[in-house]
């Protein structure tokens, strides 16, 4: 490194090539973390991780390019993505909201290699996704938009007629210049990404209610499906796409605390039959419509299903899943 040479990212934060749009954002938000470190002589990851707070943060922590040295330091599980409550491992976040939702791509079938994705919010009270962009551009367009429809209902602070103003501004000038480092911020990353965001823009599947984003629940999510692949939508919002015959003829009927028996006979009858799709859609649909004491049950033909599709790190990310719905079972038949 040196002092005329920004450090170059290292592209390794997620389980496929990052799309070149957020690859914009964590660059500008890398040239403040280099100067920081010319100036400190250390690293600083929260620079980068909440560097674009106003919008989100960096769902998980950019290694530091070759010469900086990181401080505190991090190890490998410290990187991990972790998916928000409620949601299933097709969602694959990029951005944390702060109050338990996330912002990150859509990715039902991470073996096509596919260079960009859908965006959507999980909310992490609640199954079921909201559809903000067709793309990575598209989403960031969003949530820049978001982020005017806030201001534009939380204005810049201004002294109350009854303070005074010099000793208000002694106390708050640090809000108002917070607020204008966001609104360069905006500025920058608005011309870098050649988008025009607006508070009123809205995106097919998503509404305003207020400064709230809502989700469309009659929207369903329309996926590329490649010749000889189908998708199926299912009660994560999400769903199922693999190639066609990975499904069987009958497709899974999940009802509302569906039994738990049955669908995990069904299930399992439908991978030794060669059709992993089905039970896959299978398990989504009784972990969205069942309990949270479901899970465990469910997981090992969870992980089969993704193991005989070769989602591999879907698999793997079960494990995650796993601690958050280590919950009391009060079903009245013991499972």
């Amino acid at each position: 490194m040196t002092a005329s040479t920004p450090p170059p990212w290292v592209d390794d934060l997620f389980p496929f090539p990052t799309p070149p749009a957020l690859r914009t954002l964590i660059d500008i938000a890398w040239q403040d973390a280099y100067d920081f470190y010319e100036e400190n002589e250390s690293y600083d990851y929260t620079l980068l991780v909440s560097h674009y707070d106003f919008m989100f943060d960096l769902a998980t922590i950019p290694r530091p390019p070759d010469g900086c040295d990181a401080y505190p330091e991090f190890a490998d599980q410290d990187r991990q993505l972790s998916l928000p409550h409620f949601a299933t491992p097709e969602f694959v976040p990029f951005g944390s909201l702060g109050d338990g939702g996330g912002v990150g791509w859509l990715v039902p079938a991470p073996e096509l290699g596919r260079l960009d994705h859908p965006v959507a919010l999980a909310n992490g009270h609640e199954h079921g996704v909201t559809p903000i962009g067709a793309d990575t551009r598209t989403g960031l367009e969003f949530m820049l938009s978001w982020a005017l429809r806030r201001w534009h209902e939380d204005p810049d602070p201004e002294p109350p007629a009854w303070r005074d103003a010099d000793v208000w501004l002694a106390q708050n000038q640090w809000r108002i210049d917070a607020r204008a480092k966001d609104r360069r911020l905006v500025d920058r990353l608005s011309a870098e990404l050649r988008v025009h965001p607006d508070p009123d823009r809205t995106f097919p599947g998503s509404w305003w209610e207020g400064a709230t984003v809502r989700k469309d629940a009659e929207y369903d999510i329309a996926f590329d499906v490649p010749e000889g692949w189908r998708h199926e939508p299912g009660a994560d919002g999400i769903g199922v796409l693999a190639p066609a015959d990975a499904y069987a003829d009958r497709e899974p009927v999940a009802a509302d605390r569906p039994p738990l028996g049955p669908e995990l006979i069904a299930a399992e009858c439908w991978l030794d039959a060669g059709y992993p799709a089905t039970a896959l859609l299978a398990l989504k649909d009784t972990f969205v419509n069942g309990p949270s004491c479901y899970f465990a049950d469910l997981k090992p033909l969870w992980e089969r299903a993704y193991r005989d599709l070769g989602r591999l790190e879907y698999a793997a990310h079960l494990d995650l899943m796993a601690p958050s719905h280590q919950v009391p079972c009060y079903c009245p038949t013991p499972h």
